[in-house]
């Protein structure tokens, strides 16, 4: 005997809560990982959204206060100044990783430099620059990850003709993955 079959517009209408909730207590936020790809390319389904809130740990009792009553809230964990929280359903059908805390150079530019986007599924949302997408997966990827070094590769080669690569390198240099983006750069046609 199966369970119910599985429904993505489930997770879509817990993905476009967090982020409408988040909206209304004034948190800004950028949506980041694998639901920003289709704004630059290729699209690949993911288990939850990933959302970098402007936001210092101190501050995550404005989540808990939005979040409590629906949902499983996890406070941040995490060493350092980034920390990483997540929000879950409370009938456990969707779930957000929610990253905080982080205030380096490139944290600061990336959330100037996020963008407005009409997602396919979510609506009106603000998602991560290009180049900032593709600095975030170098990072968190650590040039170990084949599923983000992939998906790096199809960014820089949808988007060949508008990559900053100014932008791209001064960061990359800054986050440590500077090797990387240099082996991806000569490897992607």
């Amino acid at each position: 005997m199966s369970g119910p079959a599985y429904d993505r517009r489930v997770d879509d209408d817990v993905a476009s809560d967090v982020i409408r909730r988040l909206e209304r207590i004034g948190v800004d936020y950028y949506v980041t990982g694998s639901e920003a790809l289709p704004r630059y390319g290729e699209p690949r389904q993911t288990a939850d959204i990933d959302i970098v809130l402007d936001l210092q740990p101190h501050e995550f009792h404005r989540i808990e206060r939005a979040f409590e009553r629906d949902y499983v809230v996890n406070r941040p964990i995490g060493e350092g100044d980034a920390k990483i929280a997540s929000v879950v359903a409370q009938s456990g059908l969707g779930k957000a990783d929610l990253m905080l805390g982080r205030r380096d150079a490139w944290a600061r530019s990336a959330q100037r430099r996020r963008q407005e986007w009409d997602h396919p599924r979510l609506g009106h949302v603000w998602v991560l620059s290009l180049e900032d997408l593709i600095l975030a997966k170098l990072e968190w990827s650590a040039g170990i990850s084949e599923l983000q070094l992939r998906d790096c590769a199809n960014l820089l080669r949808a988007n060949a003709a508008i990559v900053d690569w100014t932008y791209l390198e001064r960061y990359a240099r800054a986050l440590g993955v500077d090797e990387i983006l240099d082996r991806l750069r000569a490897s992607t046609p």
